[in-house]
């Protein structure tokens, strides 16, 4: 069975994925797992597998964090109902920030090369309506 480079990844590949996901950068994550800066930079342009695969990683990480936030929820609650009694309620607030009950959105962005095909093509779409609008104009 053949392998298709768009969707398969590597194993540095996919240790690239983890370290980035992870807030690593370019530079960092090509050291680490023995590539050149410019190749990590290719596979986060070119390579819709990569990138289908590090969206699908963040939102994995971002999930459990806010999961784990959530479950800060009840104590923040109690702690919040102490210190506003005592006055002070910065640190319970920004477990209540953090856990996503004031504003926080989650990352977004395709998770499957199909989606990423898609998305390039609205993009390349876009750029043409606009292109198209100026030379009207």
């Amino acid at each position: 069975m053949a392998t298709n480079p768009d969707t398969e990844l590597s194993p540095p590949q996919q240790a690239a994925v983890d370290l980035l996901a992870v807030g690593r950068n370019v530079t960092e994550a090509a050291e680490a797992v023995g590539v050149t800066r410019q190749t990590v930079s290719e596979w986060l342009n070119q390579h819709r597998g990569f990138r289908a695969a590090l969206n699908a990683r963040r939102q994995e990480l971002w999930a459990a964090a806010t999961n784990r936030l959530r479950g800060m929820v009840p104590k923040a609650l109690s702690v919040l109902e102490q210190e506003v009694e005592g006055g002070n309620v910065r640190a319970a607030l920004g477990v209540l920030k953090a856990a996503g009950l004031h504003g926080l959105t989650a990352p977004t962005g395709p998770t499957t090369v199909q989606e990423v095909e898609l998305e390039e093509q609205e993009r390349k779409r876009d750029q043409t309506l606009k292109g198209l609008a100026a030379a009207a104009w």
